[in-house]
């Protein structure tokens, strides 16, 4: 699980899909939910480039970490 903020996300750490998403409290988190869950960390959609909330620009920078350790980065 990665966090930023009020946003986690939880992927897959062998195939690198996103299995979950949660936090925030904005209108877009169901939204976002449905267009990235299922996805794999780089095919996802840039959560702010999708919506224009805080939350979506917590997610978009824990989606960026969870990039980040996928490809071999230290955590952090």
């Amino acid at each position: 699980m990665i966090k930023s903020g009020n946003m986690k996300l939880v992927f897959d750490k062998k195939a690198g899909v996103i299995v979950n998403i949660s936090g925030g409290g904005c209108p877009d988190i169901p939204y976002l939910y449905t267009r990235l869950v299922g996805t794999p960390l780089d095919g996802a959609p840039r959560p702010r480039e999708v919506s224009y909330t805080l939350c979506a620009l917590m997610l978009d920078r824990t989606l960026e970490k969870a990039m980040e350790i996928w490809n071999g980065g230290a955590p952090g």
